[in-house]
């Protein structure tokens, strides 16, 4: 894919860790993100907030990085917290049923019309 190149940039303290993603989350920037995920987990900090607002795109390799992260959270006691999905992450979210998942960060989108 050409287009934004993925950066994720962590803040880090002792309870809560944020990571910012930034540009076009696929297969590419897949690796990053779970070398990023897997440092804030090892701190254990009570939450883990990912800022989605500088994500233009994520695709299916994206979303199950996204949903990998979800199910590592829940495994390890961590409250996963997703901000700021813009409307492509949240239509895709919707579409494939996961804005369940990540309720509270993904704002509902209204019904498409045909």
């Amino acid at each position: 894919m050409t287009g934004p190149v993925f950066q994720v940039s962590a803040a880090l303290d002792a309870n809560v860790a944020g990571l910012r993603l930034v540009g076009a989350l696929d297969l590419d920037g897949a690796a990053q993100l779970l070398a990023a995920v897997a440092d804030c987990f090892a701190r254990r900090p009570g939450c883990v907030v990912l800022d989605l607002s500088g994500l233009r795109f994520c695709d299916c390799a994206g979303l199950n990085v996204l949903l990998e992260v979800k199910a590592t959270a829940d495994k390890i006691g961590t409250e996963l917290r997703v901000e700021g999905a813009r409307t492509q992450v949240a239509r895709l979210f919707a579409l494939t049923g996961v804005d369940e998942l990540f309720a509270g960060g993904v704002p509902r989108l209204p019904p498409r019309t045909l």
